[in-house]
């Protein structure tokens, strides 16, 4: 089971030598985050993992599998209302199922997840959570009762609960210091078509063949990559170390981590509340049919988000080689900041033109700082934690942000429905959007510690 790739054929052995040829172990460095104080800090180079070089092979199959990430996790709002009145639900329900449901077993499991991933089993963790939450995603169009959408959409959460980690850890092993930024910019700028597809595709497929035939379709179409990923990426080394809980105490109480994890949080409550009512914000606040909707708004944040991380990454390596790290956090603190009046003129406007180029304006700018703030999660932490670090921060950030974002403003629409009717989404999105300024203080703290 260590060797996958042994005696898989011609196909599997070619495109395994490709992915190391392309990452050929380099000789050991410490990196940025580690200090002499770092648990294995004094590792002989042969129990060190050596970083992998740029492997475009695995970074490119991480990123299609990311796209699929996106596409499980966000064709939920595109169907909102079809399920809505399919199942006759309210607003808050809605959101428990799209939000806390997918949350419950992703807050329980992630950490464990990402502990067997740091002890060398990165790419089978990803391989099953790309099998788990595709079988679960086309489970969910079978769905009939409120206990049967929640245990399918449960599952969806435990399947990418076992992939964030693992798929992070994964990325930083097939990349180098210098260029961490560009790399999680390369593959988060390719999950970010998974916007597109879930939320305008989507729109388009449960208005043409309903939500229940759509969830089936986009969970199938995950089952290749998983047995891709199984196949051709081989898991790289990790160094023997004592793990024990002086080690978790350390990994705690590491200032620059603990304001990622800060920001994660608070960022990603906004974000998916937003996200995940965004569609039927279109539908009800300017009569759009969901199709239109997913298409407007998929499109909007979908190569909005594209665009953003693709420019973003290179320029953060560029400020960190100028400015040190510090400097590339700087760059997301403002980046971020700038993008939040773009959110409220977005939700507040009347025009949907000018909500869409609010939409586009915010997506690209705050999407500026997507690679560098992935990128400085292993970066801060040593080499054997990162799948944990990545575990914390998706921990807080997706299970608190999926968990309480979209029941929280979905009950906040049910609260001012009778003063606001059809406007109350509108008026709970304009809360979410204020909020939105909470999580750049976290940034701003992150910079400012770093350069001390």
């Amino acid at each position: 089971m260590h060797d996958v790739l042994q005696d898989r054929g011609v196909w599997a052995g070619g495109l395994r030598s490709m992915v190391l040829a392309a990452g050929e172990p380099g000789p050991a460095r410490r990196e940025p985050g580690m200090s002499e104080r770092d648990p294995g800090a004094h590792r002989t180079p042969a129990t060190v993992l050596a970083p992998q070089g740029w492997s475009p092979a695995v970074i490119l199959l991480l990123g299609v599998a990311g796209v699929l990430d996106f596409i499980d996790r966000f064709v939920f709002s595109a169907a909102n209302d079809a399920i809505k009145h399919d199942l006759h639900l309210s607003d808050a329900t809605v959101g428990l199922l799209g939000g806390t449901a997918f949350a419950l077993l992703y807050g329980v499991m992630i950490v464990p997840f990402a502990l067997i991933s740091d002890r060398g089993f990165a790419a089978r963790m990803a391989s099953f959570g790309i099998a788990m939450w595709s079988v679960a995603t086309a489970l969910m169009g079978c769905a009939h009762m409120i206990a049967t959408m929640a245990a399918t959409r449960i599952c969806v959460g435990l399947g990418q609960a076992a992939f964030s980690p693992s798929s992070s850890a994964l990325n930083a092993a097939y990349s180098i210091p210098e260029k961490r930024s560009t790399s999680f910019a390369v593959s988060y700028g390719i999950s970010y078509l998974g916007y597109v597809i879930g939320l305008a595709g989507g729109g388009y497929l449960v208005e043409h063949i309903g939500w229940r035939a759509t969830f089936a379709a986009v969970g199938l179409a995950g089952i290749p990559v998983a047995i891709a990923m199984h196949l051709f990426i081989p898991e790289p080394p990790m160094p023997h170390v004592v793990r024990n809980g002086e080690s978790w105490r350390a990994l705690l109480a590491n200032r620059p981590l603990r304001a990622l994890l800060f920001y994660g949080m608070t960022s990603q409550v906004v974000s998916y509340g937003i996200t995940l009512w965004g569609v039927s914000f279109y539908m009800r606040s300017f009569g759009l049919s969901s199709g239109a909707a997913g298409a407007w708004f998929g499109i909007g944040i979908g190569i909005a988000s594209v665009v953003g991380t693709f420019i973003g990454g290179p320029i953060a390596d560029r400020v960190a080689v100028r400015f040190g790290f510090s400097g590339a956090m700087r760059f997301a603190f403002w980046a971020y900041l700038v993008a939040q009046p773009f959110q409220i003129l977005q939700v507040m406007t009347h025009s949907l033109g000018l909500s869409l180029v609010m939409l586009v304006l915010t997506t690209v700018i705050s999407a500026l700082c997507t690679g560098p703030i992935y990128g400085a999660i292993p970066t801060v932490v040593p080499v054997h934690r990162r799948a944990a670090a990545t575990g914390l921060y998706a921990l807080l950030a997706n299970a608190i942000g999926i968990g309480l974002g979209p029941p929280l403003f979905g009950w906040i629409s049910d609260l001012l429905t009778p003063h606001f009717g059809a406007d109350a989404l509108r008026m709970s999105l304009l809360v979410a959007a204020v909020l939105g300024f909470w999580p750049a203080i976290h940034l701003f703290q992150l910079q400012r510690r770093l350069r001390q």
